[in-house]
């Protein structure tokens, strides 16, 4: 049975209230408490979807624009990369990515969660993903200096790498020559 307009923004607005909660949490820097409001207001907006389980929701992305994204994706995918903030405060980096990708699958077009994505890969160690994504970024927004400190971090994970590198095969050759 289909929930009358009436009820729709009363649940719309309820979601957005939990978010705005959320939001008020995250600047006190209570970022566990953010999660839950975050939560709270997902789950009263994706049952507002009119296809909640996305059952053969045919989108073609290469030919999907900007204007396709419905208000509600909109809020829905912000509230993930807010979500992948938070994950990122609280240094659980797992749990970024899945964050910044639920945001991307309501909307790709969002940029702010295409970067907590590469922040994310990055963290978890996957640099070459968070390069190209950064990559995309920059050529909208080249001098960024959020990117610049991305880049940053990849070029300190790629030295630990190599130097890990070096250590674990140092003298190796050395050995095999006696």
């Amino acid at each position: 049975m289909p929930i009358s307009e009436e009820e729709l923004h009363q649940k719309m607005a309820k979601g957005l209230e939990y978010k705005q909660e959320g939001a008020v949490a995250f600047k006190a820097g209570k970022y566990d408490e953010a999660l839950k409001r975050y939560h709270h207001a997902l789950l009263y907006l994706r049952g507002l979807n009119d296809n909640p389980l996305n059952v053969s929701k045919s989108r073609d992305p290469d030919n999907l624009k900007e204007s396709d994204i419905t208000e509600l994706e909109k809020e829905i995918s912000t509230i993930n990369a807010n979500m992948a903030l938070c994950q990122l405060r609280l240094e659980r980096f797992d749990r970024i990515a899945r964050c910044a990708n639920e945001a991307l699958k309501a909307n790709p077009f969002n940029k702010k969660a295409k970067f907590r994505l590469a922040q994310g890969l990055i963290r978890e160690g996957s640099v070459i993903k968070a390069a190209k994504l950064l990559d995309e970024l920059e050529k909208d927004s080249p001098n960024d200096p959020a990117f610049a400190a991305e880049r940053r971090q990849i070029d300190i994970r790629e030295k630990q790498a190599e130097s890990k590198q070096r250590k674990e095969f140092a003298g190796m050759f050395d050995r095999a020559k006696k």
